[in-house]
């Protein structure tokens, strides 16, 4: 695993066996913030007070770190995250050395890699890690809330094709609730049809710097 700076001052990992980094070389920092944060959570209902929040991909887990930043005074999250290969406590510290702007809960970090079941991490924010793949995953075997917000971050579909089968999309969709949103860098033409199969409305707004667009899609109803 290699840390690779990024022309916003943030870093990225570049991950050998898939040849894949894991955010833009433009920008690790920056398309956080764009795609996850501002089409993502800043798009939740103003009088929302607890929101129940999707990740699939944790990754360095800079969404999450962001999230927390981004929490108005009245807001509550529950956070959930699949990610089947945590990375180290010492590889992250080191990867986060390299920011010019850390993220301001970068502190809660090391609870959260630790949090095997849903904990409280900070007074407006609990957290669980779910260590498996999503194809492995068994959703009934824990009782998880119907989720607002699904941040879809997992590597590209060329990179990682099991990740964007209509029969994981179909899983996710399945525990979101009406009008909740669903998030993501991808704006690939077969992923987008297979969303709009499963009950999807999508939009797909301008990308980060370096990339065209993204995809943002509403749960409109429960299709398959």
């Amino acid at each position: 695993m290699q840390i690779i700076a990024t022309a916003d001052g943030s870093s990225t990992l570049f991950d050998e066996s898939l040849d894949e980094t894991y955010h833009s070389v433009h920008g690790a920092l920056s398309e956080s913030r764009h795609v996850y944060i501002a089409h993502g959570f800043q798009k939740m209902p103003a009088d929302k007070s607890q929101i129940n929040v999707l990740e699939i991909g944790f990754g360095t887990g800079l969404n999450a770190l962001l999230t927390i930043d981004s929490l108005l005074a009245h807001q509550q999250v529950n956070y959930y995250s699949i990610e089947a290969y945590p990375l180290s406590e010492e590889l992250l510290n080191t990867y986060y050395e390299g920011f010019i702007e850390k993220p301001q809960s970068l502190a809660f970090l090391p609870k959260m890699i630790a949090c095997q079941s849903l904990e409280v991490v900070d007074e407006q924010f609990s957290f669980q890690l779910i260590q498996t793949k999503l194809e492995n995953w068994n959703p009934e075997e824990q009782a998880y809330p119907l989720f607002d917000l699904v941040y879809y971050d997992a590597f590209a579909p060329s990179k990682q094709p099991e990740m964007w089968t209509i029969e994981n999309l179909k899983k996710v969709s399945h525990l979101m609730a009406d009008s909740a949103l669903f998030v993501t860098y991808c704006s690939q033409g077969q992923f987008k049809r297979n969303l709009k199969t499963l009950g999807f409305e999508i939009e797909c707004p301008a990308g980060p710097f370096g990339k065209r667009e993204i995809c943002v899609a509403q749960k409109i109803k429960t299709m398959l």
